[in-house]
């Protein structure tokens, strides 16, 4: 199958279309996880329902929220083998939703058989789109996920070794940094540099990501400047998006190049 191919190219954007509606699905279901995990809290319906559609805007921008149906039929889900999940959900007085194990989260659940397959295929898709050059540095990204996926399934020991640091700081900021970036909110940040004796905060306009010798760092602007600053993930200590922050388009810099891939 050749994606340059008018034939093909349009079933495989197709299919990516379909992979992103799932994508919002898995992620309804971690929300819903993280709710029934808290029981410091009744659940209800309604409880489910607002937490969900707060936590898809703010991760995901999707501003429609969801329907009570939507919930329903992603309980349903949880609840059965289709996902591998048998999430053992019950409701208490009769509109309490919970956990009955306690110790039960769909982030321990095993991966299925029907995972693995599913996995294999958009691997094997995604080798294809690294034949375009606007994708080839899609590359690493591929080769961890193969590797990854058949050591730890058995079917092979790890042939690719890549470096990394568990005990990095600031990784968990990646997540709000990136949805920043790409709907382009303006950022107050707590941050101490390795010379200040006490940390400072400062509104921020961010523009990029860069991972530089297995260190996260922003790219950004401050608001009391002008001029491009890099900061340290590790070195922040709070992120927090400035409500009713306007947008701005990409500013240009000499010698530093922002592509609109920045913002995928």
């Amino acid at each position: 199958m050749y994606l340059r191919s008018k034939k093909y190219f349009p079933i495989f954007i197709k299919r990516f279309e379909t992979m992103a509606i799932n994508k919002l699905a898995l992620i309804r279901y971690k929300i819903i996880d993280g709710c029934l995990r808290n029981r410091m809290r009744k659940w209800t319906l309604e409880d489910l329902i607002q937490t969900v559609s707060e936590k898809l805007y703010e991760q995901e921008g999707v501003e429609n929220g969801v329907s009570k149906r939507t919930i329903q039929g992603d309980i349903q889900i949880m609840r059965s083998d289709k996902l591998g999940y048998n999430a053992p959900i019950e409701i208490a007085e009769r509109k309490y939703y919970y956990y009955a194990d306690e110790e039960y989260s769909i982030t321990k659940a095993p991966m299925t058989e029907a995972d693995m397959n599913r996995l294999k295929e958009v691997i094997e898709m995604l080798k294809q789109f690294n034949a375009f050059q606007y994708l080839g540095d899609m590359s690493e990204m591929v080769a961890r996920l193969e590797d990854r996926l058949y050591s730890s399934t058995g079917q092979t020991v790890s042939y690719i070794q890549f470096e990394a640091n568990t005990l990095l700081k600031g990784l968990h900021f990646i997540t709000p940094l990136y949805q920043a970036i790409r709907n382009k909110k303006a950022l107050t940040i707590t941050y101490q540099s390795f010379k200040a004796q006490q940390p400072g905060t400062s509104i921020y306009y961010p523009y990029l990501l860069k991972e530089y010798r297995n260190r996260w760092f922003l790219i950004c602007r401050s608001k009391k400047g002008s001029n491009l600053l890099n900061l340290a993930l590790d070195r922040m200590i709070t992120v927090a998006e400035c409500e009713g922050s306007p947008a701005w388009s990409i500013p240009a810099w000499p010698g530093i190049v922002i592509t609109a891939t920045c913002w995928v």
